[in-house]
């Protein structure tokens, strides 16, 4: 059974409040709030109403605040910015470190695999397995 979709004066209530939720404790708004604020799912969200997004949804979404041209960006974001280069750096490291160990087990193998040839082993007669007790 399928639900009725509420028309768009309700979703436009839900975007209002979703957007003055976010003013006052500071978040972003997301679309996703608003969704699980009215109970449907995303793709129908996006298929009922997308045009409410763009014309009701984005305009009220605040600008990301942006230093001013000119003024440098905060200690914290630089620190920031430096502690995740070095993290890139480290990571790409450990790739190139990985990558090598995997082309020399990729060469080994094709190696053995070329050059090994199967040898029998003598069989042994079997032993009966002797008691603990």
């Amino acid at each position: 059974m399928k639900r009725a979709l509420p028309d768009a004066d309700t979703v436009k209530a839900a975007i209002d409040s979703v957007l003055e939720h976010a003013a006052a404790t500071g978040r972003r708004p997301t679309v996703t709030t608003v969704e699980r604020r009215l109970g449907i799912p995303h793709a129908t969200f996006h298929r009922h109403y997308s045009d409410l997004i763009d014309v009701h949804f984005r305009p009220g979404i605040p600008a990301p605040a942006q230093p001013a041209p000119g003024e440098k960006a905060s200690g914290h974001t630089e620190a920031n910015l430096r502690r995740l280069r070095q993290e890139n750096t480290d990571l790409r490291r450990s790739l190139e470190l990985y990558e090598e160990a995997i082309r020399q087990l990729a060469l080994e193998n094709d190696a053995l695999r070329q050059g090994a040839a199967v040898l029998p082993l003598p069989s042994r007669a079997r032993q009966t397995p002797r008691s603990r007790f």
